[in-house]
């Protein structure tokens, strides 16, 4: 038996005056969607996303095809809805669903856009990056021509290259995880990033036991560097309790 254990925050920052991001953290369906600043309401993307999700959550049988199939319904919603309502509402998006394969437990992790799922696993404890930004400045990095590090400074770093609504730009990447007893799951998206340095992060979130403190932890780093995006964030801890009932958390498997 897998329990999970989990934590989320989402907050409108400190300098913008509404929240475009939508999260769900409902074990084991974890999504955040960061509705992009620069279409007209972004909200209602990230929120067509979160609800298009919200139907795995008690879903039995998950697998990666109806994973896949349930970000392009989302897509497809949003394409309708601006057709319907005449705006031009898109997202960002990064989840996390749990499945089982026979009695082996995994993760289906997705992206698409620059939020991101960050995994920490082993004895050495360090945060490690899964999903791959769709961004301008990861291009310059897999083309060689600046480092990871000039990335975090690079002017264009928030330019993305793909997003649930932008009809020629609708290629998510999907991962199978194995889940993992002791592993953390980081999601977020890249308003936590935008001001608080990564070390500073991944300190965080390797060090801290509890979820929730972690998430608490996070979300204060963010806005006391000043927070100038919408952020969220979702802790998951996988545990295993073979006998009895789990005090906290939700069973999974």
């Amino acid at each position: 038996m897998d329990i999970l254990d989990y934590a989320a925050v989402t907050h409108r920052g400190m300098v913008k005056p509404v929240n475009e991001d939508s999260i769900l953290a409902a074990s084991p369906v974890f999504v955040v969607a960061d509705g992009i600043s620069g279409s007209n309401r972004g909200d209602i993307a990230s929120g067509m996303v979160v609800q298009e999700f919200a139907g795995l959550v008690d879903r039995h049988g998950v697998a990666p095809e109806l994973v896949a199939e349930t970000l392009t319904r989302a897509h497809e919603a949003v394409l309708a809805a601006q057709r319907r309502d005449h705006h031009d509402s898109a997202t960002t998006a990064c989840g996390a669903i749990g499945m089982r394969m026979g009695e082996v437990a995994y993760w289906i992790i997705f992206n698409i856009g620059d939020s991101r799922v960050y995994r920490i696993t082993g004895t050495g404890r360090h945060l490690a990056q899964v999903s791959v930004d769709h961004s301008h400045v990861q291009e310059l990095i897999e083309a060689g021509v600046i480092t990871a590090e000039e990335a975090e400074r690079h002017p264009d770093r928030h330019v993305i290259t793909r997003a649930v609504g932008a009809a020629d730009q609708f290629r998510p990447d999907y991962w199978l995880v194995p889940m993992v007893n002791g592993d953390r799951l980081l999601l977020c998206s890249d308003g936590l990033l935008r001001d608080a340095p990564l070390a500073e992060v991944a300190a965080i979130a390797c060090a801290e036991n509890e979820a929730e403190d972690a998430v608490r932890r996070l979300l204060e780093l963010a806005l006391g560097a000043g927070a100038r995006d919408n952020v969220s964030i979702i802790v998951v801890d996988v545990h295993s309790q073979p006998n009895g009932t789990p005090e906290s958390g939700r069973e999974f498997g």
